[in-house]
């Protein structure tokens, strides 16, 4: 075989495992039931659907420090397919979208569509390492969400007592 012909072989192969991977399904049994009626609430289900692109699609944590177990979907606006978090507060029980449509400070700029993450974790209660942000690096309350886009950029997503915020760690 010729080296033209393998490359062309593994340039085919390479795109065809790329465009062939498809979002997983999210079953209903499998989300958590603390928040199972408000994601099949009319308010929350006319807006927004759960995207299955982000693997785990939704990530658990106590966010706001109140010693209750939040959770953080990754979700869909229904009017102009942006993707976004969703984040249930279980002492407010209620969602705060971050992006989805909502605008998000993330980094420098003012975000409606996270569409550019591709990976997220919880990130536990401990000193934050400083970014490149020159500010001071958050004192985490409770535990983060880290995001990222694989081998480019992550950001910290923290709750700072009033509202969610984003400090950039890598670029």
């Amino acid at each position: 075989m010729t080296g033209k012909r393998m490359v062309a072989i593994t340039y085919i192969v390479f795109v065809l495992i790329n465009f062939s991977t498809v979002a997983q399904q999210v079953e209903i049994e499998n989300i958590p039931d603390e928040i199972l009626k408000t994601v099949e609430g009319k308010q929350f289900a006319s807006s927004y659907t759960i995207d299955g692109a982000m693997n785990p699609f939704y990530l658990r944590g106590d966010f706001d420090s109140d010693g209750k177990p939040d959770y953080a979907i990754w979700v869909k606006s229904k009017v102009g397919s942006k993707t976004g978090i969703a984040i249930w507060l279980s002492s407010e029980r209620d969602f705060v979208v971050l992006g989805a449509g909502v605008p998000f400070k993330a980094a420098a700029s003012v975000e409606t569509n996270l569409n550019f993450l591709n990976t997220w974790q919880v990130y536990g209660k401990r000193p934050v390492e400083r970014g490149v942000e020159s500010s001071q690096p958050p004192r985490l309350q409770g535990e983060a969400i880290l995001v990222g886009k694989t081998e480019s950029a992550s950001g910290l997503i923290y709750w700072d007592g009033t509202r969610f915020r984003w400090y950039q760690q890598g670029d």
